[in-house]
């Protein structure tokens, strides 16, 4: 008759991370990159966004500079966050889903300048939201 090791938990389960979990992760390093890109170039060329000599360097409430900015801390955030959800950390999920929501409705306001590019990091950030909240199926109520 064999003896088990001391330490070791024979009924648990091996933790699986979702694949789902790894692909919003490197979504949300990858749409963190595209924010600081969209960032430094609101920042250096403030005529790149605008659409028609009468909207000026205002975009809604901020000027270009500001936007420029508050893209830069978002997409550095998001970086850190995504660095989080591939090591596991369940708070970084959570503010990756957070940051991740930003950005979606961030980029509705960037629509008239670059529409394309805009609805595809959308469905960048919808594609991160969705990884993120996903249930994986072989791990039946964990989320991991």
């Amino acid at each position: 008759m064999q003896s088990s090791p001391p330490n070791s938990q024979t009924n648990v389960p091996p933790l699986e991370r979702s694949h789902w979990v790894a692909f919003a992760g490197i979504l949300l390093m990858l749409s963190g990159l595209f924010d600081i890109i969209n960032g430094f170039v609101a920042i250096l060329d403030h005529g790149y966004y605008e659409t028609t000599a009468n909207h000026g360097n205002r975009l809604l409430i901020f000027n270009y500079t500001a936007w420029g900015w508050i893209w830069v801390a978002v997409g550095i955030a998001q970086v850190l966050a995504s660095l989080g959800v591939l090591l596991g950390v369940r708070a970084a999920r959570i503010t990756g889903i957070v940051l991740a929501s930003f950005c979606l409705v961030g980029q509705m306001m960037f629509i008239t300048a670059f529409p394309y590019w805009s609805l595809f990091t959308m469905l960048m950030s919808v594609l991160v939201i969705y990884g993120l909240l996903a249930e994986p199926h072989h791990v039946e109520g964990l989320r991991v």
